[in-house]
């Protein structure tokens, strides 16, 4: 089952995580069933949007360990296009943890089979140049092709089937 829960941000914000969510599952995990996707939409100074593996019980697993439970911050002050991208780069890196790509440890990160220290320059980290570049192939695409409600409820969630 995928659960995804909004936080912060107004109706139009969040029917902006639901929808740009659905696409990305549809276009970048379509096999993947079970994900809990935790969105909080906030000031954030340093980032436009982080993503935390928020994986600690047996049940936010799923086959092979892969972790399914994720934190995701956004940053609510993003224009459309900004925050659309953003959720795009951040979904991807969870699809990186859920295809065991992308791993953090106590000690370092391991993108594949290449260890690599917390420390290491941030644009030379392969899993973002991977996410960056997901976000620049998807994102003409997603708001060509995803159908954003001009009048969400309080949630983000279409009024009307």
């Amino acid at each position: 089952m995928i659960s995804l829960h909004t936080q912060g941000g107004n109706r139009f914000q969040k029917n902006l995580v639901n929808v740009t969510v659905s696409w990305c599952l549809q276009k970048m995990m379509p096999r993947i069933r079970k994900l809990d996707l935790q969105f909080h939409l906030k000031n954030i100074k340093d980032a436009d949007g982080f993503c935390l593996n928020d994986s600690a019980d047996q049940e936010d697993f799923g086959p092979n360990r892969s972790p399914r439970r994720f934190c995701i911050e956004i940053k609510k002050s993003l224009h459309l296009t900004d925050m659309v991208s953003t959720i795009i780069h951040e979904m991807e890196h969870v699809r990186q943890y859920v295809m065991k790509e992308l791993e953090d440890t106590n000690t370092h990160a391991r993108w594949k089979t290449r260890k690599y220290a917390f420390d290491h320059d941030y644009w030379k980290q392969p899993w973002e140049k991977m996410a960056y570049a997901k976000q620049e192939k998807y994102i003409m695409e997603c708001l060509a092709e995803a159908v954003f409600d001009p009048d969400p409820d309080q949630n983000g969630y279409t009024k009307h089937p």
